[in-house]
């Protein structure tokens, strides 16, 4: 594995921290506000403690000797080398695509009048009450699920790479899969 597919693999880890923290901080709908709060602290402990830079160092070993053969190896045994890893980051890539060409309609139209009812505990689907903005509500619902569809693509990436590498990502990982729950609602 060359240094350029190592760096491709932190770039990757960097990415995912930029779209964690992008989505929180997103003013319209797409974390219900009682839960924003939790998830940008949660972020903030997880670059206090470094847990990203940890996974990204981790990646950039300098070219040769036994812990670069052994991260390679470890590496090969989880598929992120050579046609498996180019492949990961395709799908990766694609649904990446999809995703933000979601949300940044969501944006153009901008946020939906009035409280989201997926997120009124007291909906009665029996006595719906009306929609005051059916269109925009639909475009940020499917930015949502879009948004969730991609951290689970991530998933594969991002599961393969800490089982890598023992002992670091695993706190990104779980902030990762709470953020994504909350999004595919």
């Amino acid at each position: 594995m060359s240094i350029a597919d190592r760096q491709e693999l932190a770039n990757r880890v960097e990415v995912l921290s930029g779209l964690m923290h992008d989505i929180v901080n997103e003013e319209a709908p797409l974390v219900p506000e009682p839960l924003r709060e939790g998830f940008r602290t949660a972020l903030t402990q997880l670059d206090e403690r470094g847990a990203f830079r940890e996974v990204t160092n981790a990646l950039r070993l300098n070219e040769g000797g036994a812990r670069v053969e052994q991260l390679e190896t470890a590496l090969n045994r989880v598929g992120l080398l050579g046609q498996s890893l180019q492949l990961k980051l395709r799908v990766v890539d694609w649904s990446a695509a999809r995703a933000y060409g979601a949300w940044e309609l969501a944006r153009e139209a901008g946020p939906p009048a009035g409280p989201d009812l997926d997120d009124d505990p007291t909906f009665n689907a029996a006595n719906p009450p009306d929609d005051p903005d059916p269109q925009r509500r639909a475009l940020w619902r499917r930015a949502r699920k879009q948004l969730a569809k991609l951290l689970k693509t991530i998933d594969d990436f991002f599961e393969s790479l800490i089982s890598a590498i023992p002992s670091v990502g695993e706190a990104i990982l779980e902030i990762k899969k709470a953020l994504e729950s909350v999004l595919d609602r």
